[in-house]
């Protein structure tokens, strides 16, 4: 491993977990839409409140009232006077500032089923983020456990190729006291040579790994990382009970269900279309010089609208709103299985996970054992170099096995409580003493 890790702190998984939070794209999409839905149900809460409005305008017309003729002499006996024209032309004209106000006290329930989709769409957007942040935090436990993987195995593959140097020198050295043969000595070096074409790929995989992990984390390359592979030993519980749990957590579900949710209050504003409106309303009129006699100073009042006919098709509106919540409850219906089935299948992986690390005691224990021996035969001219190089590939084997059993967990585990929208609880297990740690 490069000396240069060792030069900046350790980095723990809940520290590239609140990085990634802070960086990737996909979180700041979905937090980026909770914001904007937040806005808009604020906006809907106050669409109860009173609607104020100034209207200015400039106004040119003429009003012309017109009583026709008025005979004044045939009204008073004696009198005699001519006729006269009741006829009056008047300019209107003029600047008009007037304030209108209008408050709804009853809309048929649309302002509320507005103002209730709104507030469930700010939930379904809250739900998506989490959802988002627990693909995220999944995506980020494969990745930064597959650099320590990567890194174990290229330790041991570096101490592979330092023993089969080592058994370069003891090979020269028997041969020249005639121990072994010429042949057994090339095919040590032979021996050595796999081991470092072996060190090559370990080398390119951790590289690999960790331009993954950097690029995740929107960082230049990776340093030290401070938490190792590690397998949970407590009891995990029952595959039901973190069907449950996922349930009644899960983010993907709380999204759908605020979907169906405003999708039913689709339906009531659509219904809202066949009642009537109620709403107080008035009016002033700033700029009174130019008003004329029948335009009033004020006027305030409670209307009453009701539409007779609409050219939209409100039974087919409602029609419409129905067809949503179906098709909201089928897709809460198919969340509910997706998620089942992922637990499921993300516990019995981690269940089997834990047992194939646990099965590698044994062969781990038998392959020292059988290193040992094969060591001493070579040393002693009992064992040849492909005997003593097959024992210690059955090691390195076994060593690779078990960490990479580790990392099958700490995958499933991961998915396991990702699906349950809990993976502060992962978070917590990284670093649980009762685990087992592979460094």
């Amino acid at each position: 491993l490069s000396s240069g890790y060792a030069q900046t702190p350790a980095l723990d998984f809940s520290q590239a977990r609140q990085l990634a939070h802070d960086r990737v794209d996909s979180i700041k999409v979905e937090a980026a839409e909770t914001a904007k839905r937040e806005s808009e149900a604020k906006s809907a809460r106050s669409l109860h409140g009173p609607k104020i409005e100034l209207d200015s305008k400039q106004i040119w017309g003429r009003k012309t009232l017109d009583y026709g003729t008025v005979n004044l002499g045939g009204l008073i006996p004696g009198l005699h006077l001519p006729p006269i024209d009741l006829y009056h032309e008047e300019d209107i004209g003029g600047p008009r500032a007037a304030i209108n106000a209008q408050l709804p006290i009853y809309m048929g329930g649309a302002i509320n089923a507005k103002v209730r989709a709104a507030d469930e769409a700010v939930y379904e957007s809250q739900a998506r983020t989490q959802a988002q942040r627990d693909t995220v935090d999944t995506e980020l436990a494969q990745k930064y456990f597959a650099v320590q993987l990567a890194r174990s195995i290229e330790r041991l593959q570096n101490e592979m190729l330092h023993q089969q140097e080592l058994e370069v020198r003891k090979a020269l050295r028997f041969e020249k006291t005639g121990t072994i043969s010429k042949l057994e000595r090339m095919a040590v070096e032979v021996n050595r040579d796999t081991a470092k074409r072996e060190l090559l790929t370990a080398q390119t995989n951790r590289r690999v790994a960790e331009s993954e992990l950097a690029g995740l984390l929107r960082e230049e390359s990776v340093g030290e990382l401070k938490n190792p592979l590690f397998v949970v030993t407590e009891d995990i519980g029952t595959l039901k009970s973190w069907q449950d749990k996922a349930l009644g957590a899960s983010p993907v579900l709380k999204s759908v269900v605020a979907q169906r949710r405003q999708a039913e209050q689709g339906v009531t504003a659509a219904k809202a279309a066949w009642h009537p409106q109620v709403y107080a309303f008035a009016n002033y009129n700033m700029i009174k010089h130019y008003l004329t006699i029948p335009e009033p100073d004020w006027i305030a009042g409670i209307g009453l609208k009701f539409t007779l006919w609409d050219n939209k098709d409100r039974n087919a509106s409602i029609a419409a709103a129905n067809s949503l919540v179906t098709k909201a409850q089928a897709a809460h219906d198919e969340a509910r299985n997706r998620i089942q089935t992922a637990v499921q299948t993300a516990y019995l992986k981690s269940n089997e996970a834990r047992e194939a690390y646990r099965l590698t005691d044994s062969t781990l224990s038998l392959a020292k054992e059988n290193l040992r021996l094969r060591e001493k035969g070579f040393s002693e001219g009992l064992s040849t170099a492909d005997e003593v190089n097959d024992a210690r590939t059955k090691l390195l084997a076994a060593e690779i096995a078990r960490r990479v059993a580790a990392y099958r967990f700490v995958v499933a585990w991961a998915m396991l409580n990702a699906a349950c929208g809990d993976m502060n609880a992962f978070e917590q297990s990284v670093t649980r003493q009762t685990n087992i740690f592979e460094y």
